[in-house]
């Protein structure tokens, strides 16, 4: 399992209307053609700022380009793009792929704690 997370600002006074549509979506089909399966996924939000932390098994290109074609998440897109500080484009797979460059976030570190005393733990 990979965890992922993206960040990105939206416009002052946009943060209610943006908390509704972040938790109000229907859940998009978790495994992509080629195996690749959306484990879960966290939002967070601080005042303007919103983080979304994927959990995926498998790639993290083919996780995107799956999910830019479900219904759900195009739909929440195009209802997040008024609301959102810096413009970008969904449409295309360059305008996205564009978006994730700037918005991934980077991995520090993952700790998780053991199920018992004896049991390690691998990263």
């Amino acid at each position: 399992m990979q965890r992922y997370a993206i960040t990105f600002r939206v416009k002052p006074g946009s943060e209610e209307a943006v908390r509704r549509l972040l938790t109000d979506y229907p859940p998009p089909e978790p495994r992509a053609a080629d195996g690749t399966r959306l484990l879960g996924t966290s939002v967070f939000m601080k005042g303007d700022v919103v983080v979304r932390m994927l959990e995926i098994e498998g790639e993290l290109a083919s996780a995107m380009a799956h999910l830019a074609t479900q219904p759900a998440v195009r739909e929440l897109e195009r209802r997040l793009d008024p609301h959102l500080l810096e413009p970008r484009d969904m449409s295309s797979r360059e305008g996205a792929r564009s978006f994730f460059q700037r918005a991934l976030m980077t991995h520090l570190t993952t700790r998780v704690a053991a199920a018992s005393s004896t049991e390690k733990v691998e990263p």
